[in-house]
């Protein structure tokens, strides 16, 4: 399922790959009052991320490397206090041009000075995170399949609430307010996105070029809105299927073969 609704959710829930992976490796451990672990040995960031946030966010390399080190020394403190708050925690994310701030969303005042004590920013909300994903599950089961259902529900920690992006806010409306949830945790914005499912196109099923060879097809790609797969140049005609059926030409073909 693509999911471009992330591209409209700006700021520090861009997450770097080898950096979100910690995250849920620490938050699948169990969550009890324990000490602080320490942060993750220091390690060059994956080729081209630096590349990637410097073009994508208008960093310099030292702003790339400040940020990648400030997230991954956070980021333990994040888990610690997700699993320390509980039912009460009400989600995270980062501030600051180089990710020097972590907010940490609690719906307790008492938990400030815990917080605090961190070395986070305390955020005092009204619903937990957890209730937040009940009321966008209960939302799924009415808006996935309906015309004007929207086409991305996601739950947005900043405002606290579940965001539903539609072509028809409108018509969407009128079908939230038919589920039992709490109206004032959602939000139903205009878009245009409109994800799909692309299991149309497999990874590596083998398609004929001869009577006697084949082709493997690579990842999927979708260049100018066409559904295809990547291949290697001199297996870049149309051609038939594993079962001799018609399937067009590659999407994309690169210059040499992997």
């Amino acid at each position: 399922m693509s999911r471009r609704h992330a591209a409209t959710t700006t700021g520090c829930a861009l997450a770097v790959t080898a950096l979100t992976l910690v995250a849920a490796l620490a938050a699948a451990e169990p969550q009890t009052a324990v000490p602080r672990a320490a942060p993750p040995t220091q390690q060059p960031p994956p080729p081209g991320v630096l590349e990637a946030l410097q073009r994508d966010l208008g960093l310099t390399r030292e702003q790339a490397l400040a940020r990648l080190r400030n997230e991954a020394r956070l980021t333990p403190v994040e888990a610690e206090l997700r699993g320390l708050l509980g039912d009460r925690f009400g989600g995270s994310w980062f501030m600051g041009t180089v990710s020097q701030t972590l907010v940490v969303a609690t719906t307790s005042a008492a938990d400030i000075p815990r917080i605090t004590a961190a070395g986070a920013r305390p955020r005092v909300v009204t619903r937990s995170l957890s209730q937040l994903t009940l009321i966008k599950q209960k939302l799924e089961k009415v808006l996935a399949t309906h015309p004007h259902g929207g086409g991305v529900r996601y739950v947005d920690v900043k405002i606290n609430k579940v965001v539903v992006l539609s072509a028809t806010p409108t018509e969407t409306r009128k079908i939230v307010k038919t589920v039992d949830v709490d109206m004032t945790a959602v939000t139903v914005v205009f878009s245009k996105e409109r994800p799909w499912p692309a299991d149309d196109v497999r990874n590596r099923p083998p398609y004929s070029v001869s009577a006697t060879a084949y082709c493997s097809s690579g990842s999927a790609a979708t260049p100018e809105a066409r559904n295809g797969s990547t291949v290697v140049e001199h297996c870049g005609n149309p051609r038939a299927g594993s079962g001799r059926a018609a399937r067009g030409g590659p999407a994309v073909s690169p210059d040499t073969e992997p």
